[in-house]
């Protein structure tokens, strides 16, 4: 099967209603370049101070969550919420990914395992886990029309066990929506979206934040939204600017690469 998908860049702020027409409209844009299948980046809902994520957690998981929905079924697409702000048990918060197809049913949701507490010279302090609190479980591919899909998010490219367990039950395409900074974007981003695809065979489509966005002193981000094939090859990148990444999904690679190296299955250490 052939179609086509998307990955959209955004520079998301604070204000949930703003961040969601804007992502409305490049949703509706990829659409009418034929996307079928589209992801939005991680915090492309809101993206603000911890404490303010704190107190605005019911109001950006309720409009996420109605958003996406709606969205999906107004388009008639399958249509990936790629980190988002949901309700945890210890007084935290989950960063969720969830997807919805054309009914606008969820079909599928993982909350982030891996929590981005670092320093990477761009003069800010991330400790994730301060508010966040890790999923601690790998995500289960979905079955769907567009093959067998998937999502991680952001630091967990770091982790190839993570993908290697996808590509172990059979996922065909993985997104990896992200917040990447910029001194990390520049030294590793594309080298690893790559690595993840070609140690799996899978597609890999990671929507992205871009600029600068106000948030701990004006946090810069990355951008280079990508969709990468099951043997690395960078398919789309979206620049710099808001936009998206576009490009034709072909699930017959991923079986004849998978049969013609079949790496896959020469594992010996699992």
């Amino acid at each position: 099967m052939k179609y086509k998908a998307a990955a959209v860049q955004v520079t998301s702020t604070a204000r949930v209603a703003n961040n969601l027409t804007k992502c409305r409209q490049i949703i509706e844009e990829a659409t009418q370049a034929g996307a079928k299948l589209i992801g939005l980046p991680e915090n492309f809902s809101f993206m603000g101070s911890e404490d303010e994520k704190k107190n605005l957690l019911g109001q950006i998981e309720e409009e996420t969550v109605d958003f996406l929905r709606s969205t999906a079924i107004d388009l008639g697409i399958y249509l990936l919420g790629g980190g988002f702000a949901t309700k945890a048990t210890n007084g935290k918060v989950f960063n969720t990914a969830a997807l919805y197809d054309p009914s606008g049913s969820e079909i599928f949701r993982y909350h982030k395992a891996h929590l981005f507490d670092a320093t990477v010279g761009d003069g800010f302090q991330y400790k994730e886990s301060r508010l966040t609190d890790s999923g601690g479980v790998f995500p289960t591919p979905t079955s769907t029309e567009m093959g067998r899909l998937a999502s991680a998010i952001c630091y967990d490219i770091r982790f190839p066990e993570l993908f290697r367990s996808l590509s172990k039950v059979g996922c065909d395409l993985c997104f990896l929506p992200a917040a990447f900074t910029v001194p990390t974007g520049i030294a590793h981003w594309e080298v690893l979206l790559r690595a993840r695809a070609i140690e799996n065979l899978m597609y890999v489509i990671a929507p992205a934040q871009t600029g600068t966005h106000d948030v701990h002193g004006k946090r810069k981000t990355y951008g280079h939204a990508l969709i990468v094939s099951p043997w690395g090859e960078v398919l789309a990148d979206a620049g710099t600017e808001p936009g998206f990444a576009i490009a034709e999904i072909n699930l017959e690679e991923v079986v004849t690469k998978r049969k013609t190296l079949p790496s896959l299955e020469h594992r010996l250490f699992v």
